[in-house]
Formats: C-alpha cells, sequence, structure tokens
C-alpha cells in the first residue's frame, strides 16, 4: 500500500494524476498477488513486464495508428470522411498548440522501478540476464525521455522513484525541467553505457528487443537532433523565465554532431560493413523488401514486431481499392503529387500543352529513382497480381492540343454512348474519388502495406513489422552530420549518402561535394524515409517547419494530386495526358507556427508542478 501511495503521489507532481502503480503488473487477487521476490527473480514474469513496455513505446504514428501521417509527412487522408475527422485531418486551420503532446511519466516510473528492483532484490537470476534487462530498462527509459525531449523541449529528469513519506513537504518531490540539452546529453550518456551490454541481444529474431545496434542507432539519431537545433534555433524560442530549456542557446553543436558521427560509423562500419541491403541489384522490390521483408535483413535494427497473435490492420485500412480482400476498406493515407516529384520530374505539361502518354504509366518511366515504386503506387503498377487502375475521366479533344475534361462520380464507371461517349472507360476502378476508401491524390500506398494472400481481410491482419530503427537512416544521418562538420568528414559524408543513393538506382558517386547541402539532404531524407515518422520532426530540429507550412496557399502548403484521362477523339484516341490539382478533399493549408516548435505543458501538469515553466510562443 506505500508503494501504492508513493507511486500516485510522486507521479501527480510530474504529470497529472495516474493509476496504481502494480497495475502495470497484471490484474489480480490480494491472495494471487506476486511479491517483489517474485516478479524480479522469474525471467517470464520480467520479459514480461518489459513486453508491455516494448508494446507502449512512443511513436507518433505507427501501423496500429495510421491518422497522424497525414499530418506529419507526404500523405494525405483518404479515408473516412465523417465532419470530425475530415475537419482535423484535410480541413485544419493550424496545427494545435496540444498537438504530438508525450509527457508520460508513469512510463518513467514503470522503468525507474524495474532498474532499481533489478539491482536491488534480483537475486535468483544470473549476472548476465540481470545486466541485459538492466540495460533494455534504461534503454526505454532514454526513448521515452528522447521522445517528450523532441515534443516538449528539456522536461524533468527523474532517475529514480522518488519515496513520500507521511508529513514531509510535497515541493521536495517536485522536480524543475532540465534544460533541453541535459536531456538530449542524458539520452546519448546511457546508450553508451549500455550499448556493450545490449549486445545479449544482438541476435534476436526480428529485432524485437532493443540491442547494441538500436542503443547507437538513438545516439546517432539524439545527437543529430540536439546539432541540429543548436546550430539552427530562431532566437524568438526561448523561455525566459529558465532559459535553456529550450532551444540549446549557448550549445556547441560541432560536438553533438561529432557524437552522431561517430555513432553512425560504428553501425555502419561493424554492423552494415559498409554496405546496404540490395544495393547490389536495385529495384522497387528489393527496396520494399529492405523494409519490409523479415527474410534474412540486414537493414533494421530495431521493431515493433508482430506475429499471428498479435497482428495489425494497417493493410486492412491502406490497400488499394481493387486489391483488397475485404469489402468497404482501402486508402486511409495515399501519397502525395509532391512526395512523387521528390523521385524524378513529372512531365504533365509541356510550354503551357498537355504531354500525351500512349499508357498511364509511361509518365513516370523516367524515374530512375526505385524507391517511387518501393514506397507509392502509381497508375499501371503492379502490386498483389493486379495493376493500379487510376483514371478520373475523359479528356475530349477539342483541336490544337486543347482538352475538355469530364469526370466521373462511380469507379470503374463507362462513357456511355447514350451520353454522347465512346463506351470506354470514364473512371478506374481504383479513381480516383473524393470519398472514402479511394484515393483522392492519384496515387496509392506500397509501403508497409502487405503482399501476403488475406493481410488485407481484417480477420488475418498483417505481420509486417513498423521499423524504429534501419540502416538507411543511420547512412542518412552520418552524411549529415559529416557535412556540417566539413573537411575530411565531408568526404566520408558524401561516400555514405552516394551510397544511400546507389541503393536508390542512381548509380554510384551520383552527386558531388557541391551537392551536399542541407536542402538536398533533408530532400534525401524525404525520398528515403517516407512515412518511418521522420519529415515533421526533421523539419523541427532544422527550424524549416514554419517558412514551409506557413499557412499561405501554395505547393508546400497545400496537397496535390495527379488525375490520369483518356483520350477522347481526335489523332491521340485513347492516350492519355495528366492534370495536376489540389486534392480535391484537400481544403485548409497546413499552418504550422512559431509555438509548434514545443508543444504546450497540459495545465494540469504545470497546477501540480508549480516548478514547471510553460513552453514559449504559445
Amino acid at each position: 500500500m506505500k508503494k501504492e501511495i508513493l507511486y500516485i503521489l510522486c507521479s501527480a507532481m510530474l504529470s497529472g494524476s495516474l493509476t496504481s502503480c502494480d497495475s502495470w503488473l497484471g490484474d489480480t487477487e490480494p491472495t494471487d498477488f506476486l511479491t517483489s521476490e517474485q516478479v524480479w527473480n522469474d525471467n517470464s514474469l520480467i520479459e514480461g513486464i518489459l513486453a508491455e513496455l516494448y508494446n507502449d513505446v512512443a511513436t507518433n504514428g505507427n501501423l496500429d495508428n495510421d491518422v497522424n501521417f497525414s499530418l506529419i509527412d507526404d500523405f494525405m487522408w483518404c479515408g473516412l470522411m465523417n465532419q470530425d475527422v475530415e475537419s482535423y485531418r484535410n480541413q485544419m486551420v493550424e496545427y494545435s498548440y496540444n498537438e504530438f503532446r508525450y509527457y508520460d511519466y508513469k512510463y518513467i516510473y514503470k522503468c525507474n522501478q524495474a532498474i532499481e528492483s533489478l539491482a536491488t532484490v534480483s537475486t535468483k537470476i544470473s549476472e548476465a540476464e540481470k545486466a541485459l534487462y538492466t540495460a533494455e530498462f534504461r534503454f526505454l527509459r532514454a526513448y521515452a525521455y528522447f521522445q517528450m525531449c523532441i515534443r516538449m523541449g528539456g522536461v524533468p529528469l527523474v532517475t529514480k522513484t522518488q519515496e513520500y513519506t507521511a508529513g514531509m513537504d510535497v515541493s521536495e518531490l517536485q522536480v524543475p525541467r532540465s534544460s533541453e540539452a541535459d536531456i538530449y546529453n542524458f539520452v546519448y550518456n546511457e546508450c553508451m553505457a549500455i550499448e556493450a551490454d545490449l549486445a545479449g541481444n544482438n541476435n534476436v529474431t526480428n529485432k524485437s528487443r532493443a540491442n547494441q545496434w538500436a542503443a547507437l542507432a538513438l545516439a546517432s539519431r539524439s545527437m543529430l537532433y540536439a546539432g541540429s537545433i543548436a546550430k539552427y534555433n530562431l532566437p524568438e524560442i526561448n523561455q525566459p523565465l529558465q532559459p535553456g530549456v529550450v532551444g540549446m542557446k549557448g550549445e556547441d553543436s560541432k560536438s553533438y554532431y561529432e557524437k552522431s558521427f561517430a555513432a553512425s560509423k560504428r553501425i555502419i562500419d561493424e554492423f552494415a560493413n559498409n554496405t546496404l541491403q540490395g544495393i547490389s541489384s536495385p529495384s522497387a522490390d528489393n527496396f520494399y523488401n529492405a523494409i519490409c521483408s523479415k527474410d534474412n535483413n540486414s537493414e533494421v535494427l530495431w521493431t515493433k514486431d508482430y506475429n499471428a497473435s498479435k497482428f495489425h490492420s494497417f493493410s486492412f485500412a491502406n490497400i488499394a481499392h481493387s486489391m483488397n480482400e475485404d469489402n468497404d476498406n482501402g486508402s486511409d493515407l495515399c501519397p502525395t503529387l509532391q512526395l512523387v516529384e521528390t523521385y524524378g520530374e513529372i512531365k504533365d505539361k509541356e510550354n503551357g500543352k498537355y504531354v500525351v502518354y500512349e499508357n498511364r504509366g509511361d509518365i513516370f518511366v523516367n524515374i530512375s529513382d526505385v524507391r517511387l515504386k518501393g514506397t507509392c503506387l502509381v497508375p499501371d503498377q503492379e502490386f498483389k497480381g493486379k495493376k493500379l487502375d487510376i483514371q478520373a475521366g475523359v479528356a475530349i479533344d477539342k483541336g490544337n492540343g486543347t482538352y475538355e475534361l469530364k469526370e466521373g462520380a462511380d469507379p470503374n464507371s463507362k462513357y456511355e454512348v447514350a451520353d454522347g461517349g465512346d463506351g470506354g472507360t470514364l473512371v478506374g476502378n481504383d479513381g480516383p474519388l473524393s470519398r472514402a476508401t479511394y484515393t483522392n491524390t492519384g496515387f496509392n500506398l506500397r509501403k508497409y502495406v502487405d503482399a501476403t494472400i488475406g493481410s488485407s481481410a481484417r480477420g488475418q491482419g498483417s505481420y509486417i513489422w513498423y521499423v524504429y530503427f534501419r540502416m538507411g537512416e543511420i547512412y542518412l544521418n552520418a552524411a549529415e552530420a559529416g557535412m556540417e562538420l566539413g573537411g575530411t568528414y565531408a568526404e566520408q559524408a558524401l561516400k555514405y549518402v552516394n551510397l544511400v543513393r546507389q541503393r536508390a538506382g542512381l548509380g554510384a558517386n551520383s552527386w558531388t561535394t557541391s551537392d551536399l547541402t542541407i536542402d538536398n539532404l533533408l530532400n534525401e531524407r524525404r525520398r528515403e524515409l517516407a512515412l518511418e515518422d521522420h519529415r515533421l520532426w526533421d523539419l523541427k530540429r532544422l527550424r524549416k517547419a514554419d517558412e514551409l507550412w506557413n499557412g499561405v496557399q501554395s505547393s508546400n502548403t497545400m496537397l496535390y494530386a495527379l488525375y490520369p484521362y483518356r483520350i477522347v477523339g481526335g489523332p491521340n484516341n485513347n492516350k492519355f495526358i495528366f492534370d495536376r490539382k489540389i486534392a480535391p478533399r484537400f481544403k485548409a493549408p497546413r499552418n504550422f507556427r512559431i509555438g509548434n516548435y514545443y508543444t504546450a505543458f497540459d495545465q494540469d501538469a504545470l497546477d501540480k508542478n508549480p516548478k514547471l515553466v510553460q513552453n514559449p510562443n504559445m
């Protein structure tokens, strides 16, 4: 009972009211209650606690919750259209200051309790097992602090369970915010302290438990973020009541970039042996498999894994309509034209005139970046034994290269003779259409969509893992850190980014030194890491989000579509033209304000801990 009271009071000081500290061990009757000695000396119980914490790892979007990707990446919400859903995803006037909040001291308490219990109570498990379990709990705690930091800035750094005794002054348990730099430094130092112990998990099947490479990957990513913010922070992002809690003012970006580069290089040298999966034979399938296939995978470092007893419905929710194995589902998230165009030129018009194509897929033929078709499905691309059937309508030839565009309201419909048509296809089986379960952008998603038979049916689901860390990111982290450091670091940076581009089918040494710029690297990450929870955070750490998503209607703030039309009449009868437009369901430009760089603290947390200060510019 004392432990339960302790947890409620101490955690409330940090993050508001929470449930009993022992409830996460399971609901048990008093006669069945397990003592601490029983729990922390039983491998299966310890691993059960770890499993729950792994399951609750913070993400902004994942395969169990695809919604947020429509707010944070180059994807549009094309799913359900009830007003609450549609207004939040496609008609949002501005990002809320509460958006992306993560402030979870219940999770931190569980980690701290586990670390202390292993040190003081675990007497019947081996020292090697104890060291490995402790390292895992420390890793999960470090990852939670990293996730809080990228959202909230500096947060209270609590690394021990706090003990409340009757009559004590509760203000002694109230912890002020640490600086943003302190949190990043804590994450890095923890990773470096535990990485050797985590080597015991290096051979874990499907990489679902943190291993040595995951710790180094977190060091690589966290130090890149810290270096970026130290270098690029905006002067108006500051909290004068407690300087340092946001913005990294006065910190040396160089030391952070050096640490990021060193951690990345160790993974590249020791885990990847200076190569990337599929680099010897670049193809869309090989890129897709490097991320989504578990078989002999040498790309992925740490995942959230799934199996027959714990599957997800991402494929059910995102499969192209004509390829589904269920009814009334699919196309929740659809790639935008902006994303597709990052992979290569889309020539829909030339000198103001539509360019005519024999087939719908021909407009993409000259794009050599295989990541396009490994990430997206484009018109006429084959997946699960079917071709994506995208046609918005017909283009009636009016002579001299001009057309009257006529659209339809139903999929797989005909341009009826009775309506003056030729009896051919009016709208494709996959749309595009301005209604749920059909693409509204003219593209569908491939990445993380499972080609396995039955995987898009709600009863079976998919076992594709969700990737937290993989080698594509590590090479790009090293490239960016090396570019920022310059000199011999930049020489290696060029080598690393060119390997990523070589795997993408762009040839060896496709970039020269002059191509190694922060904007080019940002776009390389956009192509390589789409739908992997990087885009928003890259724009935030480089302080580019408020400029790019400025609330003014433009090609940066609106989500665009590319619609094919079948030509009717004239010399190009039954060929195709393409029309680019704002996706019809997308109504409001993305508007990211200065205050959105750091999420607001909930008022309840501020009330319960007066030592907290609110983030600026709210």
